[in-house]
């Protein structure tokens, strides 16, 4: 049983590829304004619904519920992100907080060095999919398994279509994804304020909000993971909550 090999092996590669495709892509693709706002929109739409939303809070700690259709449409946009599948990304990321800011932890930065580019979380060999039992499903396997085919698909999509779409819908947001987040793993258990006095080091970093929005408040999420709002002080604003409050499924 290696559900999570595929996916943990393919973030490597897919970071490589996004540096390739930008370094290569730079100087020969056509610039305007249209297609800047395209990748300014397809980065929030990865950073922001795809992994806060979908991968941490729906998939993670089942903040919400949605209806499936919903589900699925949202989780494109988890998937496209490039850090893995719903089942490796949520292993790790419970793994985190269970272990948090100790040597299990897959990613403390007062046991790991930071890295502008790059994730290499910490697995230990005997893997307990009891943690992600949920996720022992024929589709999400699947995921999980042909995750790096999935986003090369879209990758030749994108270039039936137009090829500059690659590098402002694809390459360049997911670049930016993946050093937010390293920077979110390092910054928000170093430095910043601390509301609750948590087990571990987790901090609020204000830096990191307007490229992860609410999860930045990340020391009160650690207070209370299941909780759906992050806002605890008058102005850690988390407007993810009231996307999250028109679709959710109240039933």
């Amino acid at each position: 049983m290696k559900f999570l090999a595929s996916s943990s092996k393919s973030l490597l590669v897919i970071q490589t590829l996004a540096i390739i495709i930008f370094m290569i892509g730079l100087p020969f693709i056509q610039f305007s304004i249209g297609y800047l706002i395209l990748s300014i929109i397809a980065f929030y739409c990865y950073s922001v619904i795809g992994i806060s939303m979908m991968l941490h809070r729906y998939y993670s700690h089942k903040s919400f519920k949605i209806s499936n259709t919903l589900k699925w449409f949202f989780t494109i946009f988890a998937i496209l992100a490039g850090r893995g599948s719903p089942l490796g990304w949520v292993y790790i990321h419970r793994i985190h907080h269970a272990t948090s800011d100790s040597e299990r932890d897959p990613h403390s930065p007062h046991f790991n060095s930071f890295k502008f580019i790059g994730f290499n979380p910490k697995i230990e060999e005997k893997i307990n999919y009891f943690i992600i039992k949920e996720f022992l499903t024929p589709v999400h396997i699947k995921i999980d398994q042909y995750y790096l085919g999935i986003i090369l698909c879209f990758l030749l999509c994108l270039c039936l279509i137009d090829i500059n779409l690659v590098f402002y819908i694809w390459a360049l947001p997911v670049l930016i994804v993946s050093i937010t987040q390293t920077c979110f793993n390092f910054f928000a258990h170093k430095y910043g304020y601390r509301n609750f006095e948590t087990s571990d080091k987790s901090t609020n970093n204000i830096f990191l909000w307007p490229f992860i929005l609410g999860d930045a408040w990340h020391n009160n999420h650690h207070a209370n993971a299941s909780k759906l709002s992050t806002k605890v002080k008058k102005f850690e604003f988390d407007p993810l909550v009231f996307l999250i409050n028109l679709i959710a499924d109240n039933k």
